[in-house]
Order: C-alpha cells, then sequence, then structure tokens
C-alpha cells in the first residue's frame, strides 16, 4: 500500500450518511431480539441433540458395572 493514497474517508461519497435517530432507535430495538431468538435457537438445538444421544445411545445400554 502507497502512503501517498488518500483515505477512503477523505472522499464524502465513501463517509457514511448521516442516520435519522428514529430509524437507529427502531433498528436496535429489533436487531437484538433477533440475536436473541439465533442464539435461543441454538442452544435449543443443542439440548435437543444431546437429549437424543442420551435417550437413544446411553440408556438402552443399561449400566456400566
Amino acid at each position: 500500500m502507497s502512503l501517498d493514497e488518500p483515505s477512503a474517508a477523505a472522499s464524502r461519497v465513501e463517509v457514511a450518511n448521516d442516520v435519522d435517530e428514529e430509524s437507529l432507535a427502531e433498528v436496535m430495538r429489533v436487531v437484538p431480539l433477533g440475536a436473541g431468538v439465533l442464539a435461543g435457537s441454538a442452544v435449543a438445538l443443542l439440548v435437543l441433540g444431546y437429549l437424543a444421544i442420551y435417550l437413544l445411545v446411553f440408556l438402552p445400554r443399561g449400566t456400566v458395572g
């Protein structure tokens, strides 16, 4: 990278537009909810997978010893 190249922020086209505060508040209210749903779904699938393995593999083998 050459040092004489201008920064991308030097051009007004490359700088982010001003964001409306109401739009930002709406996005910040919706996005964390979606992330929580995604994380909760992933955890639920892991728990269901563990229970399936426990019920279908470990229980039929009986006690150890």
